[in-house]
């Protein structure tokens, strides 16, 4: 499940590409004093879009941002933080909150063909035995050359991290079934960003964006995409990386 948000810019402002920590503080002051108050927590079950739309803004200018969740009284927290305290800094880009929705997007009964596409890029890092020299690295990037294998290796790795949590016991998770999560794909780009994770501390990172054409085979498959499109896919979801939406037929 997820949130629309409206919001409304405060000032005229170029577009900052390094929004994720500021956002996901933002996250993480909403919450705070709740139930749901879990720094640490591998596994903290929110994710989050860019603003969008992409551009330069002025004063005034409306953008939107999604967040999702798999717990619904988690949802709730924020939003209600949101609108009592509607100041919303996405990196340099300060924004107020205005309104928000609630939406439930589901990728269909089994039969059902869409298509899942990464708003963000996807963190994946690739597992040591896809390397020629594991020992000697702490964590690698995913790329291309590393074979699509390591890629949903590590994508499926991280989903059923968030099953284990969130889903009822006796399911079984997406590394626990024989066929894959997405059975195709097409990259759209890859890119590298800073990451602001605090007023002295940042990160470069690898990211890539992607499409990812489906069929819904069962009701198990249904479970484990709805399931990514609540918590997004790869690693670093808390911070807005691999936050997805499904296209719609008119999309182009």
């Amino acid at each position: 499940m997820r949130v629309l948000i409206d919001l409304e810019a405060e000032i005229d402002a170029t577009y900052d590409p390094e929004y994720h920590g500021r956002l996901r503080a933002r996250m993480w002051d909403a919450l705070r004093d709740t139930p749901y108050d879990e720094h640490g927590a591998q596994t903290p079950g929110f994710s989050f879009s860019n603003p969008f739309p992409w551009g330069d803004l002025e004063e005034g200018d409306e953008r939107q941002l999604l967040v999702a969740t798999p717990r619904e009284e988690q949802l709730a927290y924020i939003v209600s933080d949101l609108l009592e305290n509607p100041e919303v800094h996405a990196g340099w880009m300060p924004f107020s909150v205005t309104d928000t929705r609630a939406l439930d997007p589901d990728v269909g009964p089994p039969g059902t063909e869409g298509v899942l596409e990464t708003a963000t890029g996807v963190y994946a890092v690739t597992p040591p035995q896809y390397l020629d020299n594991p020992d000697t690295h702490d964590e690698t990037f995913w790329r291309p050359e590393h074979g699509m294998e390591a890629f949903f290796d590590h994508v499926e790795t991280q989903l059923q991290r968030n099953h284990d949590r969130f889903m009822p016991d006796g399911d079984p998770g997406p590394k626990e079934v024989d066929a894959p999560l997405f059975e195709s794909y097409e990259m759209i780009k890859k890119l590298w960003l800073d990451v602001q994770l605090s007023s002295d501390v940042e990160w470069t990172v690898l990211v890539s964006k992607w499409r990812f054409p489906y069929r819904v085979r069962d009701d198990h498959h249904r479970r484990h995409l709805n399931l990514a499109l609540d918590v997004g896919i790869g690693g670093r979801t808390p911070l807005g990386f691999g936050f997805l939406n499904k296209q719609l037929e008119n999309d182009e």
